[in-house]
């Protein structure tokens, strides 16, 4: 198969081609790459994964339909490239300057579908990815139970959701800046008692943007109706029609 520097086949015509970085010393990156696997892979859309964000070159982001990421927005230690290897891992540099304006550019002016996962929320350097987002993100409490509740009966991402507690979780919020985003649900830490607005959608210039913030071990990866809105928001972010759900 020919590829291009970063090892991404060619798009063929009318391929519908996702992204998805995630997975760092804090998260289980198979766990997330099975489960978006279990739950994409029934759409005949192409998903690529990475663990290394050196690979999502612009000439990537270019190419790509709905970009999925599950990364805080801080030095994150890398896949190592080599069989074996020395002391620290280097880091990835993940969010470069050049990725962030390249997601930012894609979304806004070309119409890329992007959908930030569980810590992504959190990377409050990143002035132009934030605004992109339409959010201002809030640092988790403890691990703990969160109560999940709210759930806007009027988007088709949350529509007949209901109400659940998220297991052994962190409670990411979001402060919706701009305007136009629209909350999906609320969250209540056990311990903390923490509410906030834990799901958004927003259309960002030409693109669509989903915001779930649920995620940290894999209770947010395996719930049935958690993976309900993966698959309702990763449809809607590419302006598609949303099928059934079949789990």
């Amino acid at each position: 198969m020919n590829t291009n520097g970063n090892g991404i086949p060619p798009k063929e015509a009318g391929e519908t081609r996702v992204v998805y970085l995630g997975g760092d010393q804090l998260h289980n990156y198979v766990g997330q790459r099975q489960s978006i696997q279990s739950v994409l892979g029934k759409t005949g859309w192409r998903l690529l994964y990475t663990q290394d964000a050196r690979y999502v070159a612009p000439e990537v982001v270019s190419d790509t339909d709905l970009l999925i990421i599950t990364r805080w927005g801080g030095a994150v230690e890398g896949w190592c490239p080599t069989p074996f290897q020395e002391g620290p891992m280097e880091s990835d540099g993940y969010m470069s300057d050049e990725l962030e304006e390249a997601i930012v550019d894609n979304v806004v002016n070309r119409g890329m579908g992007f959908m930030a996962l569980h810590c992504t929320c959190w990377s409050p350097e990143l002035t132009k990815f934030n605004e992109m987002m339409g959010i201002e993100g809030i640092i988790h409490g403890p691990v703990q139970n969160v109560s999940m509740y709210n759930f806007n009966p009027d988007h088709p991402i949350s529509e007949g959701i209901e109400d659940f507690v998220m297991p052994i979780d962190e409670n990411f919020g979001v402060i919706l800046t701009n305007p136009n985003a629209v909350p999906l649900y609320e969250t209540l830490g056990a311990q903390d008692h923490r509410h906030d607005i834990a799901g958004w959608a927003l259309e960002s210039g030409n693109g669509r943007v989903v915001g779930l913030v649920a995620g940290h071990t894999h209770t947010g990866w395996r719930h049935e109706s958690y993976q309900k809105m993966y698959w309702r928001g990763a449809h809607w972010a590419l302006k598609r029609d949303i099928p059934e759900f079949d789990q």
